[in-house]
């Protein structure tokens, strides 16, 4: 290395030690407007993050195993044979289940054959620990007497607030439905999961039922005037299947699903993380007085030096 190169890189060095000087003499002159600002910052986010303004949130789950049916597999499986020729079809209950939970129509069930759970979701004001109460809003809802002082709001505009708090998928591998609720009440939060389960199980129980029915006056009327051999066999195998239906819905407590892992009353919260989003408020009011102070410095030496 020549002496020309050395010479650059002691400048260098010697300019840079200058610059972290200057840089650290004009925070440390501005340290009262950054501690100032960055004490803003936490402050307002203590004050925002207060349970008054920000209440807590609870959140109750279950897990559910899909019943097998048919006589040999996992899912319900007919076939049908014309002429040599097989067909099999299968039904899903899983997804059928999870699909049915998250329609606008059973939520619309849902909210008609339990009048707590509409003013559960959109009528409460806060939660009462000491005396484990949910406190609703006395302008919208009289809950002594479970009547609404507003308009009762429309399902489609309360479905959004249900779709947001609750969650549901299924996971085939392992043939489990898992489902969620969150709410200020962790009583409610467990009430909620319990009327979803059993009410969308009911639900498919009924529609099946119906349908089956259907289906065993339409064949038993039909294979009568049926003459070929193999149709009427068919038609046979297919009103076993539709027996074995009513028989599962007529039967147990559940028709769909069996409850592996019952809802729960959680004990502690899941949000707001107060403590995260005062220690994140306070750092980022750091930084903000940092350049807010460094902004001020040049500004002003550049305006005094024009």
């Amino acid at each position: 290395m020549t002496n020309l190169e050395n010479n650059n890189s002691n400048s260098f060095l010697e300019d840079s030690a200058v610059d972290l000087k200057e840089l650290f003499s004009i925070l440390w002159k501005g340290k009262t407007h950054i501690i100032v600002i960055a004490c803003v910052f936490l402050i307002v986010a203590t004050i925002y993050m207060r349970p008054g303004n920000k209440p807590d949130l609870y959140q109750s789950s279950a897990s559910m195993s899909v019943i097998k049916m048919g006589t040999g597999g996992n899912t319900i499986t007919t076939q049908i044979t014309f002429t040599g020729l097989a067909v099999e079809s299968k039904g899903v209950k899983g997804p059928r289940y999870v699909n049915t939970v998250r329609s606008r129509a059973f939520f619309k069930h849902l909210i008609e054959v339990n009048e707590d759970f509409l003013p559960a979701m959109v009528a409460t004001e806060r939660y009462d620990k000491k005396s484990k109460t949910l406190i609703y809003n006395s302008d919208r809802y009289d809950a002594a007497n479970k009547k609404w002082l507003v308009e009762k709001p429309h399902y489609l505009l309360a479905y959004k607030d249900y779709i947001k708090r609750m969650t549901i998928g299924f996971h085939q591998e392992r043939n489990i439905i898992d489902i969620s609720v969150v709410h200020i009440s962790p009583v409610i939060a467990k009430e909620m999961v319990e009327s979803i389960i059993f009410e969308a199980d009911q639900m498919l129980r009924n529609l099946d039922l119906q349908a089956s029915s259907e289906a065993l006056a339409y064949l038993t009327t039909a294979i009568p005037k049926q003459q070929q051999l193999a149709l009427r066999g068919a038609m046979n195998d297919m009103i076993m299947n539709q027996l074995e239906t009513q028989m599962m819905t007529k039967i147990g407590q559940t028709y769909i699903i069996q409850v592996v892992d019952p809802p729960f009353v959680p004990l502690k919260r899941i949000a707001p993380n107060r403590l995260f989003v005062s220690i994140a408020a306070g750092l980022f009011g750091l930084v903000f007085g940092i350049v807010f102070v460094m902004m001020r410095h040049f500004i002003g030496f550049y305006w005094h030096k024009e």
